[in-house]
């Protein structure tokens, strides 16, 4: 929902000098600035930038922190945010109206994480048990892959049925659940892993540096929420463990030159189509794993980043009624935009929100000493994207067909 928006929640909270008492790559803990906790029981969830007070229960989106804070709707929340943030400014001062503290839930708890060797095992365990159906695999070919790389990165089909069963097999082969993304206690106390019928697709697993598999994206068979992949995870369950968006490493630990791109299926590809070395980061504004890979890297023999993010980067912020299906009910569309540009609003957002994350990675570049330069493809005359090859798999792809 709030992908395309040029601010974080994380953003808002450091516009609202909200305290934080503890943080990790997906999440903070800070002072509710509604009821007046000061233990840290707000959580804020930076992937998905909603908010929820463990104590009072407010919640909500990160627009919902800033105008509930001030009473103000959600439109003029954002032009307030984004005109304090473009103007380094902080916002007024606030008064906390204590709420009404409702009954307290049982607090959940996560499990300490496993180590990286342990997460590997189970992983390793859990895909043996695992089958590709032929639909997927149908998919990947038709992306691009062979057969023998498909094996080889170890792409499965999401499980069914059966994940206590599952579970308790690996628990009894040796291996550790606890502290392994995706793995929790039901209500009965029995160790299961986190699967179901709406996040059926095909594990995609995540390797570190010393081609560890760490964590598994699923790409959904049914996408939702305008999400077309998502994390095993079993953070807000009983014992269970967040994926920590771990950055997947494709190809040579330490490569001299090493290419930047979103999302580890694209790399993978990529990777198997070029046999360049691809970083993959799980979004392209998620960069808190970023800094200790390219240093890793760095110390292994890297030496040259090229950003190689999708296109939109240089996506021409003009009208052409394709931005996505609401378009037809957007003042702008019904203008004649065919004979004169008109700005999109929402292809501007879009554009600096992929910007950021561009310039964020040449700063991180630039501190580590490391050369870098961005990586572009498809475009016009005038250096904008001609929209018909997007992501860096989709270029090289391209470019396969072309020689056959």
């Amino acid at each position: 929902m709030y992908q395309d928006f040029p601010f974080s929640i994380r953003e808002v909270a450091e516009l609202l000098r909200l305290h934080i008492r503890h943080k990790n790559a997906v999440s903070l803990d800070v002072d509710c600035p509604f009821c007046g906790d000061r233990k840290g029981k707000m959580n804020l969830n930076t992937q998905k930038n909603v908010f929820k007070c463990n104590r009072c229960g407010e919640s909500g989106g990160m627009l919902a922190l800033y105008s509930k804070v001030y009473g103000v709707d959600n439109q003029t929340a954002y032009r307030e945010i984004e005109e304090a943030l473009g103007k380094n400014l902080q916002a007024p001062e606030y008064r906390i109206k204590p709420k009404v503290v409702l009954p307290k839930e049982p607090e959940i708890e996560n499990a300490r994480p496993a180590s990286d060797e342990e997460k590997h095992r189970t992983y390793s365990m859990l895909l043996s048990l695992l089958v590709l159906a032929d639909t997927h695999k149908k998919n990947l070919l038709k992306r691009g892959f062979t057969e023998t790389q498909i094996e080889a990165n170890g792409y499965k089909s999401t499980p069914v049925f059966g994940f206590k069963k599952m579970t308790k097999k690996l628990i009894e082969a040796g291996c550790t659940v606890e502290g392994v993304p995706g793995f929790y206690q039901d209500a009965d106390g029995e160790w299961t892993i986190h699967f179901s019928l709406k996040s059926s697709g095909f594990l995609i697993p995540i390797r570190n540096i010393r081609g560890l598999i760490v964590g598994a994206q699923i790409r959904l068979d049914h996408p939702y929420d305008g999400r077309k992949y998502i994390w095993l995870s079993s953070t807000n369950y009983q014992q269970g463990t967040p994926s920590g968006s771990p950055v997947h490493l494709s190809g040579e630990p330490g490569a001299k030159t090493l290419f930047i791109t979103e999302g580890p299926l694209k790399g993978d590809l990529a990777h198997a189509l070029s046999g360049r070395t691809f970083g993959c980061v799980p979004g392209v504004n998620q960069y808190a794993n970023l800094i200790p890979f390219l240093k890793t890297m760095k110390e292994l023999g890297t030496e040259f980043v090229y950003e190689a993010y999708d296109m939109d980067k240089r996506l021409k912020p003009v009208c052409r009624g394709d931005y996505n299906e609401k378009c037809s009910f957007c003042e702008q569309y019904r203008k004649d935009w065919r004979t004169k540009e008109i700005p999109c609003e929402k292809k501007e957002i879009k554009c600096r929100n992929i910007l950021r994350g561009c310039n964020k990675l040449a700063q991180i570049c630039r501190e580590l000493s490391l050369d870098a330069s961005s990586l572009t493809w498809d475009t016009d005359t005038e250096g904008w994207w001609a929209e018909n090859v997007k992501g860096v798999d989709d270029y090289l792809v391209d470019l396969k067909d072309r020689k056959t």
